[in-house]
This record gives C-alpha cells, structure tokens and sequence, in this order.
C-alpha cells in the first residue's frame, strides 16, 4: 500500500501560557533504517494530566515515555496489542510513582494513543480523553458526549474514574478507522467537546492546514486552566524524480564483449579446418580372460585312486581324510568319555602303554559306583511301608492328623490372644488419649487472658485430634464415645468462649434444579399483620432467588418451608411490549418481590400488579457501564443502586423510576479510593460502604459522618465477599460474610465490636467456603438466618452469643 504524507502540529497552554517541548503531547515517526519502528508505524500521543499542576508534567513523562519504549521494544505480535500493553505498562509506572508520594499529591491521566500503519489508524484511549476523527467526509467524536446526542435528556458528562495510575488494573477502550488523503484527526482534552457542536467541528477539520485547526481549537478553550492539543492530516505524497540508472562494471564489460564479437572478420569455411574431435582413437583395453584353474585331464592324471565312473559327470573327488564319526562330548564327568577310544596309528607310545591302566581304573570306578547306588535304592525303599494291593505300587505315608489338629489348636489361642491382648493395649491408649485432652481442654480454663486461652486452645485441639483418630473411640464402645463427645461439646463451647464462634444447625429447604447452577441472592419477605390482598399474602408464602448465570438469570419462587425451586421471572418472558433480559437485581419493596433486568437499551424494572408483570424503565439506564455486580436496595419506597456509575449511589425516587436519577454521595467524596473499592452496598436510612477488609463506611446526607473496623476477631479478617444489616440506624448488627474462612461474622452496628463468629461444624453437608447470599429473618423472637451456598438454599436459627470461658458449662 503507497505511503502517506502525514502533517502533525501540537500545542500545550497551561494558564493561559504556551508551553514549549511539553510532554503531555509525543509524535514519533520511526526512521526508514529502523525496520523493527517501522513495522509498528507512526505514533501520536496526548496526556490529560489530572491534579497538582507542578507534577502534571513530570507524571506525563512517565506515561509518555513507557508507552514509547513498550511500543516500539515489545515483542507484541500486531500494532494493537503493542498499543494496549504500552498503556497497560503506563498505568503500572505511574500508579508505582503515586506510591511515592501522599494521597494529595497524587495524580491520573487520561490519555490518547493512535498507531498510523499505512492506512490502518489504531486508537487506545482511557478517559478522559477526545478524540476527533474525519474520514472520509464523516466526522466521529470518541467518546460521544451527552451533548452531541439529540436523544439525551440528561446533558451531565459522566464521572470518569478509570483514568491511568488511580488503580493498578486499567483497560483501555479500541478504535480502528481506514485514512485517505484529505482525513484529518484531532487530539484534545476532554473539555473541548462542550466549545463545539458537530457542524463546526466537521467544517475545521475539513481544512488541510493544520496549524489552523490548532489555532482555531485552541482559541475555544483558552479560557481553561490547561488546554492540550495534538492534530495531524493526511495528504498524497509528494512525487519524487526518478534517478537515471547507473550501469554496473560486469554490464559495461559485457557490452564490450559484444562489441569485439560484432567487429571481428569471420572465417572462411572452405579454407578452414573442422574442429578437433573431443575423443582419442585408441580403443579401450580388453579384459583378462577368467582363470578355469587346471584343466581337466592334467587333474585325471594325477589322481592316484582310479576315479568312479560318475567324476566325469561333475561330481568332487573322494575325501582322503576318514570322516569321525565318534561321540561328539567333551572329555570329563558326567557325560564326556573320561578316555575317548581313538585308532591305535593316532596315539603316541606314551599313550599306547598307559592305554591298558586307564581302561582298568574305569572299570573299577565304575563298578564302585554302581555299587554304591544300588545300596542307596535298597535303603531307601526299605522305609517305605507296602500297603495292600500291587506290591509294585509305592503309597504315600499316612496324615498325622492328631499333631495336626494340635498345632491347629495351639496357633489358634496364639491369634486369639494377641487380639485380645491388642484391644486391651488399644483401649489403655485411647484412654490416656482421653484423659490428657480432658487436662488440656480444663487448662483452658485457668488461662490469665484470652491470647493465653487460644495457645491453650490450639493444644487442645491437638490432643482431640489424636483421641478421634484411636480406632477404639467409636459407638461400638459406648462409655468412650459418650465420654469423647461430652469432650468435643466442651471444647466447642471454650472456643466458642474465647475466640466467639457459635456453630449453627442447619436445614436444607432447597437446591438449584440446574447441575451447576449457584444461587446469589435470597429474599425473604417480612411478617405483615396488615396484609389482605390475597395476591400479596400469597408472595408472602415462599422465598424468591435469583441465581448467578451472567447470560440468563432467572428469578426462582421456593416455598418458606422447603420444595423445589420453580422459575418466577426469566430472561425471554414477554412483558407487557418488553423482553425480559439477563436479570442483575431483586428486592423485596413494600409488599412485593421486584426485579432489575439488563437489554440491549438499558435497565429495566419489573413489578407485580394484580397478579401479572409489568415494566418500567430505569431512567437514563443506557449510558450505564456493564457493572460486575449491580446493587440494588430500598428504603421508603426509594431504589438506592449501586455499580451503575462509578464511586456514585444513583437515587431514583418511590414512583418515579423512569426520571433520570438523582447522585446522593457528595461530589466531594466520589474520587475517594476507600468509596471507589466498595464490594456491596446495604441502606436503613444511611448508607453503609462495604470495604474487603471488613471496614464499613456510613454515609448521612451524601457525607462520610463515620467509619466501623471490626475488633477483636481472631483470626483476622482476610477478604469479605458481603454483608447484611439488620435493625434500625441507631441500634442492630452487621453481618460479613467471609468465604475464605468459612464463617460469618456478627458485629456491633454501633461499636463494630464482634458479638460471634458463625461456623458449621466438620460433619454438617453445608460448605461456608461456597457462601454467596446471607437473609435475615427478625419477625420472630430468635432471628432466623437463610444461607445461599452454591446451589443450596438452607435455613438455620441464630444461636446465643456464648458465654466468657471461665465460666463453667450448665447442666
């Protein structure tokens, strides 16, 4: 593809000042000698610093440095993902220097960065950035603001707070666009947008100067506090002369050669000789003739033997050497001739006179030897008894069936007492077992103070561990089974003492109908005397789930005492004109059961009216980011949301559900870090900000007015996933839910103090480890607590806070 011609101007003003060589702008266009550069393209990059103005340029060095070198030194594979790790490498820079310093002085950024490859134009951008883009006669703003939308009723710009170095996570947003001569791009502060409508916009970057579009841009925002500006256009490239060729030293010599040839005379063929043949005349050598060997009748005449009348006819010779055919054995005992026979003319005189010795010896040896082999066999058969029958037939000797039926016996009283020798030594053990964890768990007791009391503690856990593993301690043996669990309850209560832990009974009401379904989050109704309706008292029957599937959710109704789990509200159930979408919410409101959907144009509100769904849309709900999760409570009617905006609590009036949200936290206080990391949100007239350390922030009237850390748990919190409130403002609990540990925990709404920590025992079915959803209960004396784990719904009362450990168990 041709090259492009690419004019680029940028301008930088701070208070109204012209900054030179700032670094919140970067142009780099590789050399043609830097093939690695080249492959990448161009790039262009623009920085809106966010903070302390005497830092903003040394922050915009950092991020404008990292994403030159990663851009260009990575071994990213395209241009694009060379563009987000550069931004990616960026963030971390910057949020490591914002480590460095106070939380006052720290700063973000929002930055553009465009790849020109060719005609391929690549846009990374994380906000607040602008970005102004014309090809091919059509002008786009990215992002579009409220302002440029005719359909927007809420004109508001949107909180931005994903902007590099504010967290450690950042995920730039991806644009591609094609540019052909006569394009133009403009990059600007995020603030430039509100200066210009669309047709003015179009009309400026429509101009092929450049350095008119700065001058006109930056004459709309020269009343700000900082302006940054970084514009290029695209034009045809310049024709170049084409350089006449200069010919090579082998061509001049080559048409020099053909020079000579065409001048030289060529020769006469009558008068000159043909050329020399390539081969010689001589023929080539014969072979040596192949050697027969001697002839035929010379071999006749020598023969001394006269021949067979079958030697003319082919066949060999006779053999001359006498063929053995002895015994092929080696010599010695037990299977070679001791002395092999051989014909007398091959021995030696030595051999021949101790010939005659030789064969006696033998003789001798071997008469001996048959002699003794026969008094063997007599011997042996004479111990073996002759029963009746053939007297040929050997029989086998009888059974001793008395010593057998002894030893028997005798090995029988053997086993029988090492068993019963082994379970006395067994129950010995098991008791000692028992009573040194019986000693360890009565020190507990004695303990000074409650870090005394947990060391005691943990030693006692170990010596229960080693008693339950003693194979005699089980309800075979009634006495040390009633003994080792009168132990365990004691030992539950002491920890409970010391460390607060109660452990609960629970009930299985319900499990998901699909396979890995997950259910997250329970709705339990509350007990209302004035209730009529005989559609209200029904809902007021069963509890209502809603499961976790981010495509499909469904919300299920499961009767209050247990059954099974049966769709209520899924996603494709017509409503009224609507399609239900993915369901992210529901709440019990007033004296109904409500849902919160997602389609593709914004968030919807599903309620029960005689009997039947209705919908209502959530105001300005299509401008909502796609939140993980997205909370939702109420209180006096009102819907408290949030996740829909960044660090914000959306307010939607009772009754007014389609008006365009109120922000209830003060503007102050939604840059926050602690308000920005909140996981779950809870509502009883203030507003409580769960943090994953277990710190809750209250907020009254948009402010921050308090702040409660849980005390005194041990062990300590490592990472909640939830929590409930119950009671009102100025008195009841908080309880977090701690997955990582297997517990929950009940605080103090007040001091924060923990009041218990909720567990289940090692032999219960249900899994805190799985803990998603947490209801509460209060309408009866005892609270009673529903527990999502997974896909199990159970039920369980809330246990007494225990008693201190010095005091003695109750009867």
């Amino acid at each position: 593809m041709q090259s492009l011609e690419i004019h680029a101007d940028h301008r930088v003003a701070v208070a109204g000042t012209i900054i030179a060589n700032s670094t919140r702008t970067l142009v780099v266009t590789p050399a043609p000698h830097q093939q690695v550069a080249v492959t990448r393209g161009q790039l262009f990059v623009l920085c809106e610093p966010i903070g302390p103005v005497e830092r903003a340029e040394h922050v915009c060095r950092i991020v404008t440095r990292s994403i030159r070198h990663t851009f260009y030194e990575s071994e990213a594979t395209s241009a694009a993902s060379a563009l987000r790790l550069a931004i990616v490498n960026a963030n971390k820079a910057l949020y490591q220097d914002n480590m460095r310093h106070s939380p006052a002085r720290r700063m973000t950024v929002g930055v553009t960065a465009i790849a020109l490859l060719g005609n391929d134009l690549f846009i990374a951008q994380v906000q607040p950035a602008q970005v102004f883009l014309r090809c091919s006669g059509k002008l786009r703003a990215i992002p579009t603001h409220p302002s440029w939308d005719p359909a927007q009723v809420n004109a508001a710009q949107i909180a931005l707070t994903n902007a590099l170095g504010a967290s450690l996570f950042v995920e730039p947003e991806f644009f591609r666009a094609v540019v052909q001569p006569g394009d133009a791009v403009l990059l600007s502060s995020s603030t430039l947008i509100t200066r210009f409508d669309p047709p003015t916009m179009a009309a400026l970057l429509a101009q092929a100067d450049v350095a008119t579009i700065i001058n006109t841009a930056h004459a709309r925002i020269t009343d700000l506090p900082s302006a940054e500006l970084l514009a290029f256009t695209v034009h045809e490239p310049a024709p170049r002369p084409t350089p006449s060729p200069i010919p090579s030293v082998h061509q001049a010599q080559q048409d020099k050669r053909q020079i000579a040839v065409a001048t030289e005379p060529k020769a006469d063929p009558l008068f000159t000789l043909p050329p020399q043949p390539a081969f010689t005349p001589n023929p080539p050598p014969r072979p040596a003739p192949i050697d027969l060997g001697e002839p035929l009748a010379e071999r006749v005449v020598r023969q001394t033997a006269p021949l067979p009348p079958s030697s003319v006819l082919g066949e060999d010779p006779p053999q001359t050497t006498p063929i053995d055919l002895g015994d092929t054995f080696a010599n010695g005992q037990p299977y070679g001739l001791r002395h092999p026979i051989r014909p007398p003319d091959t021995m030696t005189w030595s051999e021949r006179l101790a010939w005659p010795w030789l064969a006696l010896s033998d003789t001798v040896r071997e008469w001996r030897r048959e002699r003794q082999l026969r008094r063997k066999s007599l011997t042996i058969s004479s111990y073996v008894p002759r029963g009746r029958g053939l007297t040929y037939r050997r029989t086998a000797p009888p059974i001793p069936w008395p010593l057998l039926l002894v030893t028997v016996l005798i090995v029988g009283i053997a086993i029988v007492y090492g068993i019963n020798l082994s379970q006395q030594n067994n129950l010995q053990l098991a008791t000692e077992y028992l009573v040194a964890a019986e000693e360890r768990v009565a020190a507990v007791r004695t303990a000074p103070d409650e870090t005394a009391a947990r060391e005691a503690l943990l030693i006692a856990q170990q010596a229960i561990d080693v008693a339950r593993a003693s194979p005699e301690i089980t309800t075979t043996n009634p006495g040390l089974w009633l003994r080792f669990s009168e132990l365990e309850r004691e030992y539950e209560r002491l920890l409970a003492a010391v460390d607060r832990v109660s452990f609960l009974e629970p009930t299985l009401l319900a499990s998901h109908p699909l396979p890995n379904g997950v259910f997250t989050t329970i709705i339990v109704p509350p007990a209302m005397s004035s209730v009529t309706d005989p559609a209200n008292l029904t809902a007021l029957r069963y509890l209502y789930a809603l499961d976790s599937d981010p495509d499909a959710a469904r919300l299920y109704r499961i009767p209050r005492d247990g059954g099974t789990p049966e769709p209520y509200l899924e996603p494709g159930q017509t409503v009224g004109a609507a399609i239900v979408g993915s369901l992210r919410a529901a709440l019990w409101r007033i004296d109904q059961v409500v849902a919160i959907d997602q389609a593709p144009n914004g968030f919807g509100y599903y309620f029960r009216q005689n009997d039947t769904w209705n919908y209502s849309k959530l105001g300005s709900s299509e401008i909502w980011i796609n939140p993980e999760r997205l909370d939702v409570e109420e209180y006096a009617g009102n819907l408290y949301i949030w996740g829909a905006q960044p660090g914000e609590v959306l307010k939607f009036s009772s009754g007014r559900y389609g008006d365009t949200p109120e922000f209830w936290l003060n503007p102050g206080v939604t840059r926050d870090a602690a308000v920005l990391s909140a996981i779950d949100m809870a509502v009883d007239g203030s507003i409580y900000l769960l943090q994953k350390n277990g710190t809750v922030l209250i907020f009254s009237f948009g402010q921050l007015v308090g702040q409660l850390t849980p005390s005194n748990v041990s062990p300590p919190i490592a990472e909640v996933s939830r929590f409930v409130i119950t009671g009102p403002p100025d008195a009841g609990y908080i309880f977090l839910l701690e997955p990582a540990q297997e517990r929950i925990l009940q605080l103090d709404k007040r001091t924060g103090e923990l009041i218990q920590q909720l567990r289940v025992r090692a032999d219960s079915n249900l899994r805190l480890s799985q803990l998603t959803a947490l209801s509460i209960d209060t309408s009866s004396a005892r609270p009673i607590l529903y527990i999502a784990s997974a896909g199990d719904i159970v039920r369980a009362e809330l246990p007494t806070p225990p008693r201190s450990f010095r005091e003695e168990a109750r009867p």
